[in-house]
């Protein structure tokens, strides 16, 4: 092998021999069945923030597994998770707030696949996720303990940015359950009540979409 030939292998090498370890803390978009204007016993009615948007945060620390060249690389790693959405509810005169938040943790495996000279890699995961779920309106709730694997497709890119021992990077995906019931069909007041007794049992947030940043060490 030539000196030339070497010298590139390792300079495409180092990023990834670098990553031993990778911390990320992503802002998560968690999607849900949109309920706008449904009345709830014919009494109750979704005002504004109709639970089908919510907030979170999902930090994540990965290990690496396997490194093979330059282009790719296997790892493990655990997360904890919080989402939240938020809503209001009519009911006569009176405004009522409610929420649905899921908190958890979760355990999986991700590979990364590098496309050499650029700092991009696409990313193929699977998480098993351990979530508390809770659904609070008024006086009444529900709370459900959640296990669910999900599928996440993401894309990193390196920042080129000079710095001791780290990279970083930003980091985007898309993450859905890959086993749920399928959504209640809500056609009339009285389809909620039953929609919502089902949301523990896999109505709950279908899709998140993630955005966020991370470094390796």
């Amino acid at each position: 092998m030539s000196l030339t030939k070497a010298l590139a292998l390792s300079l495409l090498a180092v990023p990834l021999s670098a990553q031993a370890w990778d911390l990320r803390l992503e802002v998560p978009f968690p999607k849900g069945q949109n309920l706008p204007q449904t009345l709830i016993g014919g009494a109750v009615q979704l005002a504004q923030k109709n639970l089908d948007t919510g907030k979170g945060i999902i930090f994540t620390a990965n290990h690496r597994i396997v490194r093979v060249g330059p282009v790719l690389k296997l790892e493990w790693g655990a997360e904890f998770s919080q989402w939240q959405a938020d809503a209001q509810f009519q009911q006569g005169a009176a405004t009522v707030g409610g929420h649905l938040k899921q908190t958890g943790v979760g355990v999986g495996v991700n590979a990364q696949f590098w496309v050499p000279f650029t700092g991009l890699a696409g990313e193929l995961g699977a998480i098993g996720r351990f979530q508390s779920y809770k659904y609070d309106v008024d006086a009444a709730g529900q709370d459900r303990n959640l296990v669910r694997p999900w599928l996440r497709v993401g894309i990193r890119y390196t920042l080129p940015i000079p710095l001791p021992v780290v990279n970083a990077y930003l980091a985007a995906s898309y993450q859905q359950p890959i086993t749920k019931n399928h959504p209640v069909q809500v056609d009339s007041p009285a389809d909620l009540a039953s929609y919502l007794t089902a949301q523990g049992s896999g109505q709950e947030f279908q899709r998140v979409w993630t955005f966020g940043a991370g470094v390796t060490f």
